[in-house]
């Protein structure tokens, strides 16, 4: 198959700094009290003002990483105020005095409120990574603390949350993989603990394979067991395992893990055969490792974010392994997502979509849904292209 990556990151390049960078930061940025609206409707009309702490933090992680690593040309000015604002925003508002991090609060930042268990136990991963791009991006101090308290939230809650469950989770550690990545990489490791905790996360992803079916399952024992007599137990979220492949890649090439990089493109091609919908286009959103029937809310729908996962583990592996397989994937997924999820109408992309692709969710911000997984996946998807097409 033919391919000219260089056009194809031509219109990932467009449709991030052309099209999803200009939405967010018109209808985005709260001029009154700071930081961002999350709740968005198709046309960037707000449908609720409810500010959702996690996402605020996502969306300061976006816009410090672009103001840092965009081409030269693409770059503007107003992208650090922005991150600036939310960073602000969440510093006055997002933490309790307890040390925990807040789930959601009001516009003015009153009313904070701690999410569920697990969510609540992501939100420091959340604010370590968005203050270590913070750090880069302006060198002060008090961005380098915040990332390395955050960092500390994070492990101390997801251990205690082990403790507590006596289970591990998977996408916590694929999370530690990549927060770690971003810390070390921003602040350095004087100690070498940031080091190991990645070490850590590289050592336990891979844990999760069920070795039955190969697929890679959410929840395992503190044992080492897999739950597979519950629902929960076998739940697969097949956008987790793709994500994860890019995350091991990055932070496996940080630290010199060769090894690691090498079985990438392997655990990849794994990935592919169970979470790659053959008979309709796409990626499934959640699976069951038996393929029994699922009991979470929005099974059988397609989400954005596990399509932008899958072209990213897609590049990836293709970059690893120079393997034209990888490539033809990425083309027939890129095809099926940029057909059925970008809105033909207004910028940005929907929700979810039916098996089929037809649209379900059409708001383009919600509380899982900000300026961060598409912008996230144009960016790197388009690194990546350029640097197999100068091969």
């Amino acid at each position: 198959m033919k391919i000219d990556l260089n056009a194809m990151a031509d219109r990932y390049e467009e449709e991030l700094y052309e099209s999803i960078v200009p939405f967010w930061e018109r209808y985005a940025p709260d001029p009154v009290h700071g930081g961002f609206f999350n709740l968005l409707d198709r046309d960037g009309s707000l449908f609720g003002t409810e500010k959702y702490l996690w996402m605020q933090w996502r969306n300061v992680y976006m816009f410090a990483k672009l103001h840092n690593d965009a081409p030269p040309e693409r770059r503007r000015a107003e992208w650090l105020p922005l991150a600036e604002s939310g960073f602000d925003f969440c510093e006055r508002f997002g933490r309790a005095p307890d040390g925990e991090y807040y789930f959601e609060a009001e516009a003015d930042g009153s009313n904070p409120r701690r999410g569920e268990a697990h969510y609540g136990v992501m939100i420091p991963c959340y604010a370590a990574m968005a203050a270590a791009q913070m750090f880069r991006a302006t060198g002060e101090k008090r961005h380098r603390n915040a990332a390395a308290e955050a960092l500390a939230q994070f492990v101390a809650d997801f251990r205690a949350f082990e403790m507590r469950t006596g289970c591990r989770k998977f996408g916590i550690y694929m999370h530690l993989c990549c927060v770690a990545t971003e810390v070390l990489g921003a602040l350095g490791d004087g100690d070498g603990s940031v080091r190991r905790l990645l070490e850590e996360a590289l050592g336990r992803v891979p844990e999760f394979r069920e070795p039955r079916t190969g697929r890679r399952v959410e929840t395992m024992g503190l044992d080492g067991r897999f739950r597979l007599e519950s629902p929960l137990g076998r739940l697969v979220i097949s956008g987790h395992g793709f994500e994860a492949m890019w995350f091991m890649a990055e932070g496996a090439k940080l630290i010199g893990k060769h090894e690691v990089e090498a079985r990438i493109p392997e655990w990849t091609r794994e990935i592919c055969s169970y979470a790659l919908d053959r008979k309709e286009g796409g990626v499934f959103s959640m699976q069951d490792a038996f393929d029994r029937p699922l009991i979470m809310p929005g099974a059988g729908l397609k989400s954005w974010w596990s399509q932008t996962e899958g072209l990213l583990a897609l590049a990836y592996a293709a970059a690893l392994s120079g393997d034209e397989e990888f490539l033809e994937e990425f083309v027939k997924l890129d095809d099926w997502t940029w057909r059925h999820f970008r809105d033909p109408e207004y910028p940005e992309w929907f929700t979810s979509v039916t098996a089929g692709g037809v649209p379900v969710g059409v708001g383009k911000g919600m509380p899982t849904k900000t300026f961060f997984h598409l912008p996230r996946c144009l960016f790197h998807c388009a690194s990546v292209l350029r640097s197999l097409a100068r091969r």
